[in-house]
């Protein structure tokens, strides 16, 4: 089997039209999750990129790989999921957003087609104006329509890149590992005109924030939220219509490679999964982007289109870390006992849970750790537990429970948790 991993930056779990969102325009991933099994409680092993990607590419937790933010570098001997193709005579594409904190450490893969190979094909007026878009506050606090067009953003290069390389596989009868990695919706939320202005403004309901009778936040929360306490609601507005804006292109893309799978005759030959490396709080708890454990920035989307598999909705606790070792499975290879995560091939056609199922997954982001069950989240800053939410009575994280006293107990249980789980996960394990 082929694979193609579609891949994109900051996409909220809940940012599909498939799923009642009215304002994400999602027409090609609406198509593509109506012949998949989409899993919704689908989490990051980090709420950033760096230590996300490195994570999807290892199997491993974040401690064990050691990219615990993005300036961190991996320890030695990263292998990757293209390693273990590799044997399999795999073609082993990657580009776009793989943000490998080691450019010189072995990926894996076939040389990367990167970002500045994109603006090598760009006019100066089309780079100028973007790197106005990416600057600093601009790119983290403003939105609007871009004067750029659909071409002149990077994920359009990524796709018929993507594309190119794929058409060159199946021209040669090679199966191919394509990881196309969508920047898209990442920030600027800069959008072409056409992509802002679907999204009416008059229209959008901001989140509902946390009652005057909640505990205030944890004080990291508190020093986030900073950034964006100037801005008014006409601003904010501004901002998730351009967040959208960015999620209708992207969505535009995969569909370009998507179309282009199905054009070479290779559709029922490949496998396509569909995810994010994190998501974006969208004003939630009055913050924008990730780095943090909130369930806006951690909770992330999953789609596995397998041919010959019947469309589903999953509800088990799945992990990024899953994806190589079901990767594995459906080709073939061999998974490296340093793979921390489960094949998700036992979900693909079963309806029953395999016994012994995960009830627990984590996240890491520096010295921040979560552990989160189906009830319960615990969250813990440095070694010490700043948050319990019981995810069951309070889904949107309003009520902090770590200073009750009868809630001691189940914070006891889930710190002596998170420890077994560092503990086990040490990056001293063997290929």
């Amino acid at each position: 089997m082929n694979i193609l991993v579609l891949m994109c930056d900051h996409h909220r779990f809940d940012a599909l039209g498939c799923l009642g969102n009215p304002l994400a325009h999602t027409p090609n991933l609406d198509r593509l999750a109506a012949r998949s099994v989409r899993f919704d409680n689908c989490f990051t092993q980090s709420p950033v990129c760096a230590p996300a990607r490195h994570s999807l590419a290892t199997g491993r937790y974040t401690h064990a790989h050691g990219v615990l933010t993005n300036n961190h570098k991996p320890y030695p001997g990263m292998y990757t999921i293209a390693h273990a193709l590799k044997p399999l005579d795999y073609r082993r594409f990657h580009l776009g957003h793989m943000h490998w904190t080691d450019k010189q450490m072995d990926n894996g893969y076939e040389p990367e087609i990167t970002a500045a190979m994109w603006r090598e094909t760009m006019q100066d007026k089309v780079l100028s104006r973007y790197d106005w878009e990416a600057h600093g506050v601009t790119r983290r606090t403003t939105a609007g329509p871009s004067p750029r067009t659909r071409e002149e953003y990077w994920g359009y290069h990524v796709a018929t890149e993507s594309i190119r390389q794929i058409e060159e596989a199946v021209e040669r009868g090679e199966s191919f590992i394509s990881w196309t990695s969508f920047t898209e919706p990442h920030p600027p939320f800069y959008p072409p005109k056409e992509f802002y202005e679907l999204i009416d403004q008059s229209k959008i309901a901001l989140p509902e924030q946390p009652p005057d009778d909640a505990p205030p936040p944890h004080v990291r929360i508190l020093r986030m939220r900073r950034e964006w306490e100037h801005l008014t609601d006409v601003e904010v507005r501004q901002i998730i219509a351009g967040y959208y804006g960015m999620v209708a292109l992207v969505d535009s893309y995969c569909g370009i490679v998507l179309d282009a799978i199905d054009r070479l005759g290779v559709r029922d030959d490949t496998v396509v999964i569909w995810t994010a490396d994190h998501g974006d709080q969208m004003w939630e708890h009055q913050l924008f982007l990730k780095f943090n454990m909130r369930e806006a920035s951690i909770h992330v989307p999953l789609l596995i289109d397998l041919p010959q598999c019947h469309p589903a909705v999953r509800q088990e606790l799945v992990e990024h870390i899953d994806l190589f070792p079901t990767i594995c499975e459906l080709t073939g290879a061999s998974c490296p006992k340093s793979v921390h995560g489960n094949s998700l091939v036992p979900l693909l056609g079963d309806d029953s849970t395999p016994h012994g199922w995960r009830d627990a997954v984590f996240s890491q982001i520096g010295d921040v750790q979560m552990i989160r069950t189906d009830q319960w989240k615990l969250n813990v800053y440095d070694g010490i537990p700043g948050e319990l939410y019981d995810l069951k009575s309070d889904s949107k994280e309003f009520y902090n429970r770590i200073s009750e006293p009868s809630a001691a107990d189940t914070t006891a249980s889930l710190m002596n948790r998170l420890k077994a789980w560092e503990e086990a996960h040490r990056p001293n394990v063997s290929h």
